[in-house]
C-alpha cells in the first residue's frame, strides 16, 4: 500500500505561510499531503516554494484548490455543477479545471471532487434527529427515508443532466493533463451522487481518468442511518478506486476523528483497497498533533498486518 499522506485541511487555517504549513506534516513523520480545499491564495506562493524545495511529495489535491478567489473560507461546494444557474455551474467548472490544472504543474496524479447537491435537502438531519430521539428504524423514520428516495429517483434524470453536462469539459482538461479524477462519496443523502447513482456516473467516464474515492467517515455516517451498507460499497466500487480519505467517525454525524477514536472498522475493510490506491489521513483541525501521530502509527501496524496475511 501507498505511504500514508497527510491533508492539510488539519492545519491549512493555522498558518499564514504555505511552506511551513507543509513543514509541519513532514515534522510530523508524513512523506506525502495532499493539499486540501481550504488552502488559500495568500498560503499558494509557500506551497510552490515548498514543492519546489523537495519539502514534502504531494500525493493529491481536493477541489478546489487553492480557494477560488471571493471564497472567504474553505468551501469545496461553494460552486456546484449540479447547481440550476448556468452562471454559477460555470465557474464551477472553470475552478476545477484551474485546480486540474495546478495538479498538472506539480506533478500531482489526482483531483478530489465533490460533485454536488439534490433534493430532498435536510434529509439528513431529519433522520439524525429521529435517530437521537430513539427512533432509528422506526415506522416514522423508514416513512421518511422511503419519501426521499422517491423523490430523488424522479430528480435524478435532470440532475444527473446538468452534472454531465458540466463534467464534460472537465474530464477532456483532466485527459489532456494526465489527471485522474476521484469522485468522492458523501455523509449525506442529499449530496450527489448517492451510492446507488454512483454506477450511472462512473459509467459515463473512462476510467483511465475517472474513478470512485472512498471517504471512510462519510461511508460510515450513510451506513448508520441505514442508506448504505459500508463494505458492500467499498467492494462494489473497488475496481473503480483511485484513492480513499482515510479518518474515524462516532455515530451518528462526528467524523474526521483520528483513527482509533470511533468505530470504523478498518483491519476489515483496509483489505478491501487496492494496493496502488492514494490513501490520504483527513482530519479536523481540532484533532491534536498527538492524535496524528497516533493515527499515522495506527495506520502503519494495520496495513503491517494486511500485508503479512495477503497471499504472494
Amino acid at each position: 500500500m501507498l505511504p500514508l499522506a497527510l491533508s492539510t485541511c488539519w492545519n491549512s487555517s493555522r498558518h499564514t505561510d504555505g511552506a511551513e504549513m507543509l513543514r509541519e506534516i513532514r515534522d510530523l513523520g508524513f512523506t506525502r499531503a495532499e493539499l486540501g480545499h481550504g488552502v488559500r491564495y495568500s498560503l499558494w506562493p509557500g506551497v510552490l516554494d515548498a514543492i519546489d524545495e523537495g519539502v514534502i511529495e504531494i500525493s493529491s489535491l481536493h477541489n478546489f484548490c487553492p480557494v477560488p478567489m471571493g471564497v472567504m473560507k474553505p468551501s469545496p461546494n461553494c460552486f456546484e455543477l449540479t447547481d440550476p444557474r448556468p452562471i454559477l455551474r460555470q465557474q464551477a467548472i472553470n475552478a476545477t479545471i484551474e485546480t486540474i490544472h495546478n495538479a498538472a504543474k506539480f506533478e500531482v496524479p489526482v483531483v478530489v471532487m465533490h460533485l454536488g447537491h439534490a433534493n430532498p435537502y435536510g434529509i439528513n438531519r431529519e433522520l439524525e434527529k429521529l435517530a437521537a430521539r430513539g427512533k432509528l428504524y422506526s415506522r416514522e423514520y423508514v416513512a421518511a427515508k422511503l419519501k426521499a428516495v422517491e423523490l430523488r429517483r424522479k430528480l435524478f434524470p435532470e440532475v444527473w443532466e446538468r452534472l454531465h453536462e458540466g463534467l464534460l469539459p472537465i474530464v477532456e482538461a483532466a485527459a489532456k493533463e494526465g489527471i485522474k479524477l476521484g469522485f468522492e462519496n458523501r455523509e449525506r443523502y442529499e449530496e450527489f451522487p448517492s451510492e446507488e447513482e454512483f454506477q450511472t456516473v462512473l459509467d459515463a467516464f473512462p476510467a483511465e481518468t475517472v474513478g470512485y474515492w472512498h471517504d471512510f467517515g462519510h461511508a460510515a455516517r450513510k451506513e448508520y442511518l441505514g442508506w448504505s451498507d459500508h463494505r458492500a460499497s467499498l467492494e462494489r466500487f473497488a475496481p473503480r478506486l483511485i484513492g480513499c480519505h482515510v479518518q474515524d467517525c462516532l455515530p451518528p454525524d462526528e467524523d474526521h476523528l483520528g483513527l482509533g477514536k470511533g468505530e470504523v472498522p478498518f483491519a476489515e475493510l483496509l483489505p478491501l483497497v487496492q494496493a496502488e490506491a492514494v490513501p490520504v489521513l483527513e482530519l479536523a483541525p481540532s484533532v491534536s498533533r498527538e492524535d496524528v501521530l497516533a493515527s499515522l502509527e495506527l495506520w502503519k501496524d494495520l496495513t503491517c498486518k494486511i500485508s503479512a496475511a495477503t497471499p504472494t
